[in-house]
């Protein structure tokens, strides 16, 4: 009788003691996967720039070139999701497998300055986060002779906007924002989205080195929720636009259109 209880609390403690390490091991795989999961699965950004029409130019001295960035109407830049440090489970398994350090804690996401300034672009452009008199712009600079168009494109992960009323509630849209258009809203589940496409005005400037045809400015900046943390109904992006033809040198007045597409419709309440 003595032996087979000892067996059975000896059967017991290897069944707990293997479910503790099995509970470990999928705890740990559960919040690696949510942790380093796509970008495209977080709040996140994509933002697009094209400026056509200056390839073949012949210019003298520095060309600068600034748009519109992301930014809330006020002017604030994003704040990037925090960097997370790992679990209990997740630092064990880690450090079991060997993983590189670079990789134990959660993935780092930049911030503004980080994402927009100081890069390079095809056709000797470099960028630059500028404050104007109109306030935050993206600026592009070349010291180039001959002009090309300006191509750049960059992606982002915030730690929350919303996509129903981005105007209003301090997501990133094409900054600086003048003249918003009148805003009404409808029901949309159990909240409250866009009546109509709203627009403003924003700005685009262009120095004075320029000679020749009107400039084709084309920016977008593309905001989608994070999926994980919306019902399906409540999934979706709001894309603000601007296309332009522009003549003249200096500061100019641009419009930008706001669209929403949410995935699934939502059933008003």
């Amino acid at each position: 009788m003595r032996k087979r209880n000892l067996l059975l609390i000896t059967v017991l403690l290897i069944l707990v003691g293997g479910g503790i390490v099995v509970s470990i091991w999928f705890h740990a795989i559960h919040m690696d996967t949510k942790d380093w999961r796509d970008r495209s699965q977080h709040y996140h950004c994509g933002y697009g720039v094209r400026v056509e029409g200056l390839s073949g130019r012949n210019v003298l001295g520095p060309t600068v070139i600034m748009v519109p960035i992301p930014a809330t109407k006020e002017g604030r830049f994003f704040t990037p999701l925090a960097q997370k440090d790992p679990y209990f489970t997740q630092e064990l398994m880690h450090e079991i497998n060997n993983w590189p350090e670079q990789y134990r804690k959660g993935p780092y996401f930049e911030n503004a300055t980080e994402i927009f300034d100081n890069k390079t672009t095809p056709g000797g452009w470099t960028t630059f986060i500028v404050e104007t008199e109109k306030g935050y712009m993206l600026g592009f600079r070349t010291n180039e002779s001959v002009l090309q168009d300006i191509s750049f494109s960059a992606n982002f992960v915030a730690d929350y906007f919303d996509i129903f009323d981005p105007i209003s509630n301090g997501s990133p849209i094409l900054f600086p924002v003048e003249n918003t258009s009148n805003i009404s809203v409808i029901p949309y589940g159990e909240y409250t989205r866009y009546a109509s496409n709203p627009t403003y005005d924003s700005y685009v400037y262009v120095s004075e080195c320029r000679q020749g045809a009107p400039i084709d400015f084309h920016i977008r900046l593309e905001a989608n929720n994070d999926p994980g943390e919306w019902p399906k109904e409540y999934r979706g992006q709001y894309l603000n636009e601007i296309k332009a033809t522009i003549s003249g040198t200096g500061f100019l007045k641009v419009k930008v259109t706001l669209g929403q597409e949410f995935y699934f419709m939502a059933i008003p309440q």
